[in-house]
């Protein structure tokens, strides 16, 4: 059951959104939600599940999470891990296996007992794989599933290995990667062609059972895909959409990865705004371009029915802001600096 938004400003947003000034700071928060859970199972005398992910994204919460042992004790003798996906094929020691990623970044930093700790097994023989992965679920099953599962997504819109084309309802599988996902990941391998066209992952149902899932994201490379995993419809397109259904994920990202969304691109649709120039000048351009007129026949009517009515109101008439931000651009363009257009030439912008 969707969670109902009472505040006008995040109204576009379909699943709860945290944004932080920058990776940092999110990611210590990121920490401290997998601390709480560890210390809430301790004290219960119970294990934590947590379903683990790997990339540039969480290596900030992994460095947290080491000086949280180091400095303050806390301790991962009561963790089980699961990972969300391995390369395959790939040996474990390999540069750019997820078993070495773990060890370098996490577990080789602090007390987690190894036997605790779950990644898929990219060393099998393709004819094997089924039967791991209904194993790796039924051992996810057999601690009561996962308390936590951190996320990042890809520019496919994948969380773990889900690329496009995913279902709602798959399991731990095999799966064909991207061509988008293996050009992404070509640098670690040193081109394209040495990336693994296929990886073992935890399905989008697997993840969906998880009691928490907080999904990761940094830097303004990510900011298209976060406003359609955000904001877009539900679509196999975009396998991040579909947290959109869960109501125990949340978005935790920094500022860059924000941009993206309406409350900051376009944030006259959804509050009150203080109109500088420069937010002025994108208002109307976008506005031109939403209804497909030229700036100077923007009506009243077009503000209005637009979500600028408060520019309209605040410093129209609206024909008087059409042709200033039509001399700006044209100033902007050319360096024209006479023949401005005025409000009183005959071709004066239509009113509505």
């Amino acid at each position: 059951m969707h969670k109902l938004n009472l505040l006008e400003e995040t109204r576009y947003e379909k699943v709860p959104v945290k944004i932080f000034g920058n990776d940092v700071d999110a990611s210590a928060a990121v920490a401290q939600s997998i601390a709480r859970v560890i210390k809430d199972k301790q004290a219960k005398g119970e294990t934590a599940v947590l379903g683990l992910a790997t990339g540039v994204t969480p290596i900030k919460v992994y460095k947290e999470l080491i000086r949280l042992h180091k400095e303050e004790g806390l301790s991962f003798k009561n963790v089980v891990t699961f990972n969300l996906d391995e390369y395959y094929p790939i040996q474990p020691d390999a540069e750019q296996s997820y078993v070495r990623f773990m060890k370098e970044n996490l577990f080789d930093h602090i007390d987690i007992d190894m036997a605790n700790v779950n990644i898929p097994d990219g060393t099998l023989p393709e004819e094997a794989i089924a039967d791991f992965c209904l194993a790796y679920e039924q051992k996810i099953n057999s601690y009561g599933g996962i308390d936590l599962q951190i996320l990042g997504i890809g520019r496919t819109g994948h969380i773990g290995f889900n690329e496009p084309g995913s279902a709602p309802n798959s399991g731990t599988r095999l799966v064909t990667l991207n061509d988008l996902t293996r050009s992404d990941a070509s640098k670690d391998f040193g081109g394209k062609d040495n990336v693994p066209t296929k990886a073992i992952t935890m399905g989008i149902g697997t993840i969906f059972k998880a009691r928490e899932i907080i999904l990761m994201a940094w830097s303004e490379k990510k900011a298209s895909i976060i406003k359609k995993a955000v904001e877009g419809n539900i679509s196999t397109d975009v396998p991040a959409t579909y947290l959109q259904m869960s109501s125990n994920a949340e978005f935790v990202i920094d500022e860059k990865a924000a941009v993206a969304l309406t409350r900051f691109d376009t944030p006259w649709l959804v509050k009150d705004c203080v109109w500088d120039i420069s937010l002025i000048k994108k208002a109307v351009t976008w506005l031109s371009q939403t209804v497909g007129k030229p700036i100077l026949k923007l009506t009243e009517s077009d503000y209005n029915n637009n979500g600028m009515s408060q520019l309209a109101t605040e410093k129209g008439p609206v024909y008087n802001i059409n042709i200033d931000i039509f001399n700006k651009i044209q100033h902007t363009i050319t360096g024209w600096p006479g023949g401005k257009y005025n409000a009183d030439d005959s071709q004066r912008p239509e009113r509505a």
